[in-house]
C-alpha cells in the first residue's frame, strides 16, 4: 500500500513538472512567435512608408538624388535597424551599415522569397557582416508589375528579447504559482482518496489474519464514516462467523474421533482427505495419512477393490466384507457412496461398521442355545426314560425303584444346578445393587469345602488352606461367593486320587485369591477358550462329574463385574492354577 503511494505521489509530481515546463515553453514560443509577427510588421510599415518617399526610377538607375540620400539617411533614427537596398537581382547596392558592401543576398532566405514572387520574405538568422541575430525583412520593389529592385530592413532581435525574458519571468513566476496550488490540491485528492485504504486495509488484514478478533475503525471521518462502520460490523459479524464454524468443526471432528463407526473421504485426486481414528485402527494403519493415495494406505485388496468399482460406475455400494486375516479377520459393514460435486469434481465417502463383534456374539447365542438345549435333554430324556420304565411296572420291584429313584435324583439335581448357573450367568451386576459385606476369608474357604466332603474323602483329596485366619475382605457376598464356589468345584472335580488342592489368599497391592490343583491340566489351545460358555476341556468326562460348562464363565463374568481379573496358569498332566485379582477394600 506505502509502495503504491509513494508511486502515486511521484507520478503526480513528475506529470505536474512536466506540464509546468512544457507550459512555460509552449507560453515561451508563442508570445516569441507573436513578437516576432509584430516587429516583422512593424519593419514592413516601415519599408513600405520609406518605398512611398523614393522614386522607382532610382532603384533602375541604383543612384539616389541628394534629397533622396538625406532622406534615407535620415530614415534610420534607430542604430539597431539597417536597410539594404538591392538589385533586381539581389545584388546590393547601398547598405547603412557597410556603404562598401556590394555583395549577392539572392541566396538568402527572404530573398529568395521575394525573387519567387511573394509578397514579403522574412527570416530570423545571425548575421554573418554584424555577427548578431537580426531579423529580416525584405519587400519588393515593382514597376508596372516588373521587379526593379529590393528593400531589406533588419532589427537585432535583443531590441525586443528583453521583453521575451520579462515575460518568461513573469510567466514562470505566475505559472509556478499556479503549479504549486495545483498540486498541493491534488496531493489533497490524493490523500483524501487513500485514507480509507491507510485506515481500513491494515484493519482488514488482521482480520484475515486473526478471524476470531473482532477489529474496529475508532476515527471521525464525514466522508468516511459509512465504510468505517460497515467494516466494524463486517469485522464483527465474520467473528462471529467464524467462532461459530470453528466450534461446529471441533464438534464435528470430536464426533468423529468420538464415532464407534469408521469414516474416510477420498477427493478427485484420489488421496485421503478426511478418516477418523475408528477407521485407523480397523484398517490398523497410521495416522499420517491426510493427502495420501488412498491405495498406498489401504492394504486390504477387497476394500481397494470395492473403491476402485464406486469410483468407475459412480454408484453407491453397501456390503458386507471380511478383512485378510492380518486384520484378525474383521468382519465390516461397508458402505460407499460416491458424491460428485460441481464441474468435474467428486468424492467417496466410506462408511465402515466394526460386526465381528456382533458377529461373535451371534454365533455364541447360536452355541449357547444349542448347547443349553442339549444339556437341558439329556437330564429330561433321563428322568422321562425311567418315569416310563416305572409306571410300565418297574415300581413293584423295591430294588429297581430305589435305584431308579436314585438315578432320576441325581439327575434332577443336575438339572437344577444347571438352571441355578444360567440364570447366575444372565445377572448383571451393574443394574443389579448388590450390597457390601464383610466376609471372614478362611471360614468362609471351609464352608465351602466341606460342601463337597463327600468327592473329597471319595478321592482321598488334600486340601490345603494357606491364608491368614484373620483376614477378611469386604465384597458383593452374592458375586463373590460363586466365584470361589466355581473354583473349588473345579479343583475337586478334575483332581486325581490322592491329589492335593492348595488354596491361598491375601493383600499385596491388591487382593487375590489363588486355587491350585495337580489334576489333568489344561491345554494352551484349551486355554484360550475356557471361560467361553458350554466349554468343556472333556465333554464326557465332564459331563459324567456332572459339570456343566458354566462355571468358569461365570467366575470370569463375576470378576470382571467387581472390578477384577482373572488368570490361569496350567500344563497338561502338571495342574492348573487360577488367580483373581481383585481391588482392595
Amino acid at each position: 500500500m506505502k509502495k503504491r503511494q509513494r508511486f502515486e505521489y511521484l507520478l503526480v509530481i513528475l506529470m505536474m513538472v512536466g506540464l509546468f515546463v512544457g507550459s512555460i515553453f509552449l507560453t515561451n514560443y508563442f508570445f516569441r512567435k507573436e513578437l516576432l509577427a509584430q516587429q516583422e510588421e512593424y519593419l514592413q510599415k516601415k519599408a513600405t512608408l520609406l518605398l512611398d518617399q523614393l522614386s522607382p526610377e532610382s532603384f533602375s538607375r541604383q543612384q539616389f538624388s541628394s534629397q533622396e540620400k538625406t532622406l534615407i539617411d535620415h530614415y534610420l533614427t534607430d542604430k539597431n535597424e539597417r536597410l539594404s537596398l538591392m538589385s533586381a537581382n539581389g545584388k546590393i547596392f547601398y547598405d547603412s551599415i557597410d556603404t562598401e558592401l556590394n555583395e549577392s543576398r539572392k541566396n538568402r532566405p527572404e530573398i529568395k522569397a521575394v525573387l519567387s514572387g511573394a509578397d514579403f520574405g522574412s527570416a530570423l538568422r545571425k548575421s554573418a557582416t554584424l555577427n548578431k541575430e537580426l531579423l529580416y525583412l525584405a519587400l519588393p520593389i515593382k514597376k508596372n508589375g516588373e521587379l526593379i529592385g529590393i528593400i531589406r530592413m533588419s532589427e537585432e532581435t535583443t531590441q525586443f528579447s528583453s521583453s521575451i525574458q520579462s515575460f518568461r519571468r513573469y510567466i514562470l513566476f505566475t505559472l509556478g504559482l499556479l503549479f504549486l496550488i495545483i498540486t498541493a490540491f491534488v496531493f489533497l485528492l490524493l490523500h483524501q482518496k487513500n485514507e480509507p485504504l491507510v485506515t481500513v486495509l491494515p484493519v482488514l488484514k488482521k482480520i484475515v489474519k486473526y478471524p476470531d478478533e473482532a477489529r474496529s475503525i475508532i476515527q471521525d471521518s464525514p466522508e468516511w464514516n459509512e465504510l468505517y462502520q460497515t467494516v466494524n460490523l463486517l469485522s464483527q459479524q465474520m467473528s462471529q462467523t467464524y467462532l461459530a464454524y470453528t466450534s461446529t468443526e471441533e464438534q464435528f471432528h470430536a464426533l468423529l474421533d468420538e464415532l464407534m463407526i469408521g469414516v474416510f473421504i477420498i477427493n478427485v485426486d484420489g488421496q485421503l482427505q478426511l478418516i477418523n481414528p475408528k477407521m485407523l485402527d480397523i484398517l490398523k494403519i497410521d495416522t499420517d495419512t491426510i493427502g495420501k493415495d488412498y491405495f498406498e494406505v489401504i492394504k486390504e485388496p477387497v476394500l481397494i477393490h470395492l473403491i476402485h468399482q464406486v469410483i468407475t460406475e459412480k454408484s453407491t455400494l453397501h456390503q458386507e466384507i471380511t478383512l485378510a486375516e492380518s486384520l484378525n479377520d474383521t468382519i465390516l459393514d461397508m458402505s460407499l457412496r460416491f458424491i460428485e460435486e460441481d464441474g468435474n469434481d467428486y468424492q467417496v465417502l466410506g462408511i465402515a461398521y466394526d460386526l465381528t463383534r456382533v458377529r461373535q456374539l451371534e454365533k455364541m447365542q447360536k452355541d449357547f442355545v444349542s448347547n443349553v438345549s442339549h444339556e437341558l435333554k439329556t437330564p429330561v430324556t433321563s428322568l422321562l426314560g425311567f418315569t416310563e420304565t416305572l409306571l410300565d411296572g418297574a415300581k413293584e420291584d423295591p430294588e429297581t425303584l430305589t435305584q431308579f429313584l436314585e438315578i432320576m435324583q441325581k439327575d434332577a439335581l443336575r438339572l437344577q444346578q444347571l438352571i441355578q448357573e444360567i440364570l447366575q450367568l444372565s445377572r448383571d451386576g451393574k443394574t443389579i445393587a448388590y450390597d457390601d459385606q464383610k466376609i471372614e476369608l478362611y471360614p468362609f474357604t471351609e464352608e465351602i469345602i466341606r460342601t463337597y466332603r463327600k468327592t473329597i474323602k471319595e478321592k482321598k483329596l488334600t486340601v490345603q488352606i494357606l491364608g491368614d485366619t484373620t483376614a477378611n475382605y469386604t465384597t458383593k457376598y452374592e458375586l463373590f461367593y460363586p466365584i470361589v464356589k466355581n473354583l473349588i468345584e473345579n479343583a475337586v472335580q478334575y483332581s486325581q486320587t490322592n491329589e492335593t488342592i492348595t488354596i491361598d489368599f491375601g493383600f499385596t497391592d491388591f487382593f487375590y485369591f489363588t486355587v491350585k490343583d495337580t489334576g489333568i491340566g489344561i491345554s494352551q489351545k484349551d486355554q484360550e477358550r475356557i471361560f467361553e460358555r458350554f466349554y468343556r476341556v472333556d465333554k464326557a468326562r465332564s459331563r459324567h462329574s456332572g459339570g456343566t460348562g458354566l462355571g468358569l464363565s461365570i467366575v470370569q463374568n463375576y470378576t470382571e463385574l467387581l472390578g477384577g481379573t482373572v488368570t490361569i496358569d496350567s500344563h497338561l498332566g502338571l495342574g492348573t492354577t487360577f488367580t483373581i485379582q481383585l481391588p482392595k477394600n
